[in-house]
């Protein structure tokens, strides 16, 4: 939002765009309107004293498995309903690069072994939906972590487009 709670003309760009209804988009209209609002302050001579930075740790196997989980979930939530050859191509060329880079070694070699006995579904999003939420639960079972129901509505509620207020504010 603009000055005065009014939408800013980015904001108002934003809306136009096809896929603005993706989570994403809001986030970037709110990134890019701060990063205009801190050159405003700077070439307004208004700047603020520097505050020592925090400083900035590598993520903890934790935090870097539940971002990428997020990742991953939203990801394929907004894959298309039916992806071309090459959409499906470069999706699994995605999760096998995933599996063979991820910073966990163990967890890297866990995921590159589940590949091989269940390959990427990228014919449809339900499929590589489906699968994704499968596999998310192999990795939860040898954590002693809960299970997902793996249904696409479930599966959509939570990634995709959720009916709870408070997920849409």
């Amino acid at each position: 939002m603009g000055k005065e709670g009014k939408p800013s003309p980015l904001d108002m760009f934003m809306k136009q765009q096809e896929d603005c209804d993706r989570p994403a988009c809001e986030d970037t209209v709110n990134a890019l309107n701060s990063a205009l609002s801190r050159l405003n302050m700077k070439s307004g001579g208004d700047e603020k004293k520097s505050v020592k930075a925090k400083v900035e740790c590598p993520p903890s196997k934790s935090l870097l498995g539940d971002s990428s989980w997020n990742l991953l979930h939203s990801m394929v939530a907004w894959y298309p309903d039916r992806p071309t050859i090459e959409q499906q191509t470069k999706m699994k060329n995605f999760m096998e690069a995933l599996a063979m880079f991820y910073p966990c070694s163990y967890c890297a070699a866990d995921f590159q072994e589940n590949q091989k006995k269940s390959p990427v579904k990228t014919e449809t999003r339900e499929d590589l939906c489906i699968w994704l939420c499968e596999q998310h639960n192999l990795v939860n079972e040898k954590l002693g972590k809960k299970l997902f129901k793996c249904d696409l509505k479930t599966l959509d509620e939570r990634w995709r487009k959720s009916s709870d207020p408070d997920c849409n504010k």
